[in-house]
């Protein structure tokens, strides 16, 4: 009731001025400012998950499909549902799956796109995109954005430091192309000498050197994520819970 009553009162005003806003402006002014932080939250997400699969994919060329990309990126674009991939000949629709598979330490082809679907559909379902517009802040649900914040640092997280069964990193994000060259070699126990050092390819042919900084623009990402849905909890009155270290590596399954 008090919802529609909100609705009318905007349209009268409206009316009165001889304003007769576009489609859009009038959706906005008929939203709360908690709303519209929360609109922007989620769509601030949008925008930089674009730019995580942009350089994931560059940093791992060979874990995604290219002829998948274009397609991926236009269901991210457009705020969709409507594409879902297989494994081993199962339709997955939940977003944990996706997940779980993004992170199993079997061999999986194409690795990227289900941690980029997994990361998607978690959003789409925690902001619950697919109802629309939302004109005050209390319509989202609160249990699922406390767990989009929890379940993104356990990403962040597991993407830093997971590994296969074979000991290498899931995905190629933070190290330095020298480091994961020399890590294969000490898991081929090679006796490691000063020479060791010096003949790895990305040192010898000058591509890199030791002084160089590890690359975490992708925990940089993956923050901006995890502040916006601290944003939204923040604007619903709640407050996020921040996991430790203990709780992050002891986490197996996706809230």
């Amino acid at each position: 009731m008090t919802k529609n009553i909100l609705i009318l009162s905007l349209v009268f005003t409206f009316f009165l001025s001889g304003c007769v806003p576009k489609q859009e402006t009038l959706k906005d002014a008929l939203q709360t400012n908690s709303a519209n932080i929360m609109k922007k939250d989620y769509k601030n997400i949008q925008k930089v998950l674009i730019s995580f699969k942009e350089k994931i994919d560059k940093r791992n060329p060979n874990a995604y499909s290219k002829n998948l990309s274009k397609r991926i990126y236009r269901l991210i674009h457009e705020l969709n549902n409507n594409f879902l991939l297989k494994y081993k000949n199962t339709t997955l629709e939940n977003y944990k799956d996706y997940l779980h598979i993004a992170f199993s330490k079997d061999e999986i082809n194409k690795r990227n796109d289900y941690l980029i679907l997994g990361l998607y559909y978690l959003v789409h379902y925690s902001y619950e995109i697919d109802k629309g517009h939302r004109i005050i802040a209390l319509e989202y649900d609160k249990e699922k954005l406390h767990n989009l914040y929890k379940n993104l640092q356990i990403i962040k997280w597991k993407i830093k430091v997971d590994k296969d069964v074979h000991g290498n990193y899931l995905f190629l994000t933070w190290q330095n192309n020298w480091q994961i060259e020399l890590e294969k070699r000490l898991k081929n126990k090679e006796e490691i000498s000063l020479n060791t050092f010096l003949d790895l390819n990305h040192i010898k042919n000058k591509q890199e050197t030791f002084l160089d900084h590890s690359n975490f623009s992708f925990e940089v990402q993956l923050t901006q994520m995890i502040d916006s849905v601290k944003n939204s909890l923040e604007a619903l009155c709640e407050e996020p819970t921040d996991l430790s270290v203990m709780a992050l590596k002891s986490v197996f399954m996706f809230l």
